[in-house]
């Protein structure tokens, strides 16, 4: 099938990578203890939007999966769409151990489902001194990058204060190379 798409000029989604999403599970301990970042309690999973059948079915099954994991973790799942017509799996949970998994199940579970494409990024959310710090996941390149906004509304965020932290965190977690893929997520539900 390679040839006939090379042919005609067609390119395939790479398929998610969601195993790196537990190396969260001991970079914390740094963001924490030396950096000063703190978990906010709260972590998302976004998705390209699909008018098929498959990733109806995939999006339900998941959503009822992950909805039932996060009632035994005492923690809540939302459901929204962004202003851009995106689906956000939205977990809130005060155990950073469960956000964590929870943000994995929904993304296996989606690959599993066949609707491993419509997964864009997961989105975990800390704080220090009144900043916010979004640690963003690329499912299609397996990798980290932080996202720290600095004003909303004129669209400025802290490029050195990320560039800092990449550099602090390069051991602990798997980096975005390539800073021009550090897409900000403006207005973030998470």
């Amino acid at each position: 099938m390679k040839f006939w798409d090379a042919l005609l000029g067609r390119t395939r989604v790479p398929p998610a990578k969601t195993e790196p999403l537990f190396t969260l599970s001991t970079a914390v301990v740094t963001l924490e203890g030396e950096l000063g970042w703190q978990p906010a309690g709260r972590a998302g999973i976004v998705l390209r939007p699909g008018e098929d059948s498959l990733y109806a079915a995939a999006a339900e099954e998941t959503e009822q999966l992950v909805a039932l994991a996060a009632k035994e973790m005492r923690g809540r799942l939302e459901t929204p769409k962004d202003e851009y017509g995106y689906q956000w799996f939205i977990f809130s949970d005060d155990e950073w151990e469960d956000l964590v998994s929870l943000v994995h199940m929904a993304g296996r579970n989606l690959s599993d489902q066949g609707a491993g494409d419509r997964l864009l990024a997961a989105v975990f959310k800390l704080y220090n001194k009144g900043k916010t710090l979004y640690l963003i996941f690329n499912y299609k390149r397996g990798a980290f990058y932080p996202f720290i906004p600095l004003d909303e509304s004129n669209k400025k965020r802290d490029n050195a204060g990320e560039i800092r932290l990449a550099a602090l965190m390069e051991k602990e977690l798997p980096w975005e190379k390539d800073i021009a893929r550090w897409y900000p997520l403006w207005g973030c539900p998470v």
